[in-house]
């Protein structure tokens, strides 16, 4: 039998590969077995198509006040600094759209005492007024030029680089943004994607701000009494806080994670001093023990339903919870380092 040459097959492997990407590229848009899926990074909020709505309508609920939409990406290990370099130097021109507020890639980093729940590493996470300039974003030549542009090549490369640094497509998730609460003297920070065109691919970015979330898993019919006692709970600002939300699920969750509370420091040091406060406001020198936390609790129970100005509300969104029947699972810190960031001249 009649072999074929190896150039043939040389000459055969790249056609293969571009339509193997493309391939799996439509299967991934269109999803197996007729079940929506989660595009590719290219795509990265047409995710909003098949993102099942969640109904918000009872009036007792906070208003939205912010949209955040969000990505989650597993990178794969010893890829990370080529992943940011794709957002370092990628295309955007987010400060010129309207109802743009912030945006930031945010890198996963260790929480004491916990593990990671998943192998999501890197989270994008874009700050807009209101749903409708998300879709505006989304659906304008914006969009397009963010993710690789009008060029065959462009659209090609997205796809290959996306397969070289990443384990899988994104993950989308979209939210509501309740009480907003921001510093008024945080310097504006306007770095953010195509900001940083040195990165070399080889060495990580510097972080810019420290992001500090906590997941809740809030019982269903209970949201009422989650996002009043939130509101109730006391602004968690202090030296390098920079601004906080609630957010509330705006889809169906996949991760039973349908609120979460997002506060956003100056750096790692900020937040450390705001989780380690004694009764008298001074700073510990390591975070706070079981008996200072009780005492917060107690503290807590005698201001219930008023604005606490006493100086552990400070450490309320990292050690305060809500008892009873609230919540349906504990909830879980998750803190990452912030890059890349850009800032509108209002602000988050």
């Amino acid at each position: 039998m009649a072999r074929r040459p190896t150039g043939s097959i040389s000459r055969l492997r790249l056609p293969v590969l571009i339509a193997l990407a493309i391939g799996t590229h439509v299967a991934f848009v269109i999803g197996w077995n007729k079940a929506p899926a989660p595009a590719p990074e290219f795509r990265t909020a047409l995710a909003a198509v098949v993102a099942e709505p969640k109904a918000t309508s009872e009036a007792a609920l906070l208003p939205g006040e912010r949209y955040i939409a969000s990505n989650r990406f597993a990178v794969r290990e010893g890829a990370e600094a080529a992943f940011e370099q794709r957002w370092a130097q990628r295309k955007s021109s987010l400060l010129t759209l309207p109802g743009f507020r912030w945006f930031s890639l945010m890198r996963r980093v260790a929480t004491e005492g916990s593990d990671p729940p998943d192998d999501y590493s890197y989270i994008s996470f874009t700050i807009w007024e209101t749903k409708k300039d998300f879709n505006f974003w989304r659906k304008g030549p914006a969009f397009k030029e963010a993710h690789g542009g009008g060029g065959i090549m462009d659209f090609l490369g997205m796809i290959v680089s996306g397969f070289m640094t990443s384990k899988g497509p994104p993950k989308p998730f979209f939210w509501e943004g309740l009480a907003p609460v921001a510093s008024a003297d945080s310097q504006r920070l306007l770095s953010g994607p195509g900001g940083r065109p040195e990165a070399d691919g080889k060495t990580l970015l510097d972080p810019e701000v420290f992001v500090a979330t906590k997941r809740f898993n809030v019982a269903k019919g209970r949201e009422e009494d989650f996002e009043k006692f939130w509101s109730e709970r006391g602004d968690s600002q202090g030296t390098g806080f920079r601004f906080s939300q609630l957010l509330r699920r705006d889809q169906v969750p996949d991760d039973n994670c349908n609120y979460l509370g997002v506060t956003v420091w100056d750096d790692r040091a900020a937040f450390e001093k705001s989780t380690g406060m004694d009764d008298a406001g001074k700073h510990l020198t390591s975070s706070p023990s079981n008996a200072q936390r009780s005492r917060a609790v107690q503290l807590w129970k005698g201001v219930r339903g008023q604005r606490p100005e006493h100086p552990w509300t400070k450490v309320f969104l990292m050690t305060i919870v809500p008892t009873g029947d609230m919540l349906a699972g504990q909830p879980m810190t998750l803190l990452y380092e912030g890059k890349l960031v850009l800032e509108s001249e209002a602000g988050p």
